[in-house]
C-alpha cells in the first residue's frame, strides 16, 4: 500500500486570476498531470483568498480599537494587525510575543488566520477565505463534470499545535468525502473495543501535502494525494454538515477545555 503526493507548480496568482476552478486546471494541463478516480486536490488557501481580493492593505486598516493596542503590546504585534485580528475573530483566547489566539467559524488559529506572508506584497494583510466550504464544493463539483473524475477537494491551511514547535497542515473546507474515519466500535489487534478514537483524514492529507507546499516561495499551492483507495463516502448530503465534523465544542477539547471557563 502507498500514497502519492504530487506537487503542482504555478505561476504566481494575482488578483487577476478570477477563475479558480481555470486556474487549477491550467496547472494541472501545465504539470502533465491528469486526474484520475479517488484523488484529493488539495489546495492552499492562500490562493483562494488572493482570487477573493482578501488583501487588505495595511495604510487603509484605521479606527484601531483600544483593545487592540492593548494586545498589540502584549504580541508585539503591529496594532493594525491586531485590530485586523480583532474584525476576522469570533473570539480573542488571549496573546503570547509573536501571534494572537483566536477561534473563528470553531478553528482555533494563530491570528485568526490573518498573516503577512505572501500577501500580495509588503504593504498587505491577506484573511483567510470567505467561505473555504463553499469553495470546495464548488471547485469539487466543477472538476467532476468538466473533466469525469471521481475526487475529493480539500482547502488547506497551516496551523501550530500545542507545545509542538513548527506548522503543519490541516483542513479549512472539503468536499465529495467524508473528512473524519470513525473507528469507534470497532475492534484493535488485542479484541480492544475502541471507545473514542476517530482520524481525521482530510487533516493527515494535508499534513501530507504540506512537506510538498512549503510556506515561503515553493509555488506548489497544489498537491493531488493519490493511492489511498478507501474513501469513505460522504453519507451527509450537506456540504456543512458534512465539514461539521471536523470541529468539536472547545469544552470537550482536551488542550482548551480544562482552560476554557478560566
Amino acid at each position: 500500500m502507498k500514497i502519492e503526493f504530487i506537487g503542482i507548480q504555478t505561476k504566481i496568482i494575482t488578483t487577476n486570476d478570477r477563475d479558480i476552478v481555470q486556474f487549477v486546471k491550467n496547472a494541472l494541463r501545465e504539470n502533465e498531470c491528469e486526474l484520475q478516480d479517488n484523488d484529493f486536490v488539495i489546495i492552499a488557501s492562500k490562493i483562494i483568498s488572493t482570487v477573493e481580493g482578501c488583501q487588505h492593505k495595511i495604510s487603509d486598516i484605521k479606527d484601531i480599537r483600544q483593545e487592540s493596542y492593548e494586545l498589540a503590546q502584549k504580541s508585539r504585534l503591529d496594532p493594525r494587525f491586531v485590530e485586523l485580528v480583532f474584525r476576522e475573530s469570533d473570539e480573542i483566547v488571549g496573546a503570547v510575543p509573536g501571534a494572537v489566539l483566536a477561534l473563528k467559524n470553531g478553528i482555533l488559529q494563530a491570528n485568526a488566520g490573518v498573516d503577512q506572508s505572501n500577501s500580495g506584497g509588503k504593504e498587505y494583510y491577506i484573511t483567510l477565505p470567505r467561505d473555504p466550504v463553499e469553495t470546495a464544493n464548488k471547485i469539487h463539483l466543477q472538476l467532476e463534470n468538466e473533466l469525469s473524475v471521481l475526487i475529493g477537494v480539500i482547502i488547506a491551511d497551516s496551523k501550530t499545535h500545542p507545545l509542538r514547535r513548527g506548522t503543519s497542515g490541516f483542513a479549512l473546507g472539503v468536499a465529495g468525502f467524508s473528512p473524519i474515519i470513525d473507528d469507534r466500535g470497532t475492534m484493535d489487534l488485542f479484541n480492544r473495543k475502541m471507545n473514542i478514537t476517530t482520524r481525521a483524514l482530510a487533516d493527515n492529507l494535508v499534513c501530507g501535502a504540506e512537506i510538498l507546499m512549503g510556506e515561503s516561495n515553493e509555488q506548489i499551492p497544489i498537491v493531488i494525494a493519490r493511492g489511498y483507495e478507501k474513501i469513505p463516502a460522504q453519507a451527509i448530503i450537506d456540504v456543512y454538515e458534512n465539514n461539521e465534523l471536523m470541529k468539536m465544542n472547545p469544552v470537550q477539547c482536551i488542550y482548551i477545555g480544562p482552560l476554557w471557563k478560566k
